[in-house]
């Protein structure tokens, strides 16, 4: 286990790939929306799986104190918290021409993603903020 820390950041990179791996394919095989569209839908979702990905490579290969990791830690946990202080209110405000059942769920859906979104985010940032910051004793046994 020991391998996984930063937990924080193993946590939030975790929680975007859950989030976001299965995204690509929907916004691509979404009928509705032009390529154009979907170009748009895919640059975050792209960049929040990429950022996931490079950080745990990193992580796996023992590269968390390297000089660039708090930086991207900070820069993706922050894009992660405005993309969704701009997407959940657009996504309470529009009308998914779905029943109310499913509109009230779509939205409750996404709300829970958000705010696990923003959580995991937040620990993240706070490691590299500060926690991470402090050295801790090799543990001896």
């Amino acid at each position: 286990m020991d391998r996984l820390r930063p937990y924080p950041v193993t946590a939030f990179c975790a929680v975007t790939l859950l989030i976001w791996g299965n995204r690509i394919w929907l916004a691509w095989t979404n009928p509705d929306d032009t390529v154009a569209e979907k170009l748009v839908w895919s640059l975050p979702i792209t960049a929040f799986v990429i950022a996931s990905i490079v950080l745990l490579v990193a992580i796996l290969r023992g590269r968390s104190d390297a000089g660039w990791f708090r930086s991207l830690v900070l820069g993706f946990a922050g894009a992660t918290a405005i993309y969704w202080l701009v997407r959940l209110p657009i996504i309470w405000i529009n009308d998914h021409d779905l029943t109310p059942e499913e509109e009230v769920g779509f939205k409750v859906v996404h709300s829970v993603l958000a705010v696990a979104s923003w959580a995991a985010a937040w620990f993240a940032a706070r490691w590299a903020w500060g926690e991470g910051r402090t050295s801790r004793p090799p543990v001896t046994v």
